[in-house]
Parts: structure tokens; sequence; C-alpha cells
């Protein structure tokens, strides 16, 4: 059975950067990854998920991290979310250090309930 991982920032540079280097590593076969992205139907998203059938897209938002989850579980029917990489929004309007914080401390606690592995 494949480990779920589960990338946020998929469609950018560094959750993209993330993605490419598992789906080209030799172990990519023991890994589903779920794409977290701020838009499944967009262009970026359709285009990353055609990279591999081991890449599933998930529609979720930082700031509403136990739905990102529900969102994940849905897109991997439910098996557990083994690892989880995680980047914050850092830049853009109405950004601030504060809500970065709270992001990542968000995505600690829900990974903690959902009995994830490696963060």
């Amino acid at each position: 059975m494949s480990k779920v991982l589960l990338i946020t920032g998929a469609t950018g540079k560094q959750g993209g950067a993330v993605i490419d280097a598992l789906v080209s590593s030799p172990a990519a076969s023991q890994f589903t990854i779920v794409a977290v992205t701020r838009d499944a139907n967009g262009g970026s998203a359709q285009k990353l998920a055609s990279k591999s059938s081991n890449i599933k897209i998930s529609q979720g938002n930082l700031d509403d991290v136990p739905g990102l989850f529900a969102a994940a579980k849905e897109a991997v029917d439910g098996k557990p979310i083994w690892g989880v990489y995680s980047v914050q929004i850092s830049l853009g309007k109405g950004v601030t250090m504060e809500g970065e914080i709270k992001q990542g401390c968000d995505m600690v606690d829900e990974s903690v309930k959902n009995g994830v592995k490696h963060f």
C-alpha cells in the first residue's frame, strides 16, 4: 500500500519542486501525492496532475486546515495521511507574519490529530 503525502503549495515553486523530486525518484511508486492547491480546476493544477497517476489534486485553504485535511482524505478515498510538506502563504495582499505562523501551527496541530508520521 502506498503512503499518502500531503503537499501544500503544490503549484508553487517549493511544493512543485518537492512533487517533481518525488515523481522522478526511484521510490515514486511508494507514494500517493495529494497536491493541495487553491484552485483544483485551474490550468496549473491540471498540468501538475498530468505528471503522474500517483498525483491527486485537492482544493484547500490554509486558513481552514481541518477542511483542507478532509478534502485531502476524500481525494485518496479516506486513506490515512502519512506525511506532510507544508508551505505557508508568506507574500501577498493582506498576508501577515502572524497569519503565516497561525497557518503553520494549524498544519502541525491537524497533522498530530490525524496521526501523520512525518512533517
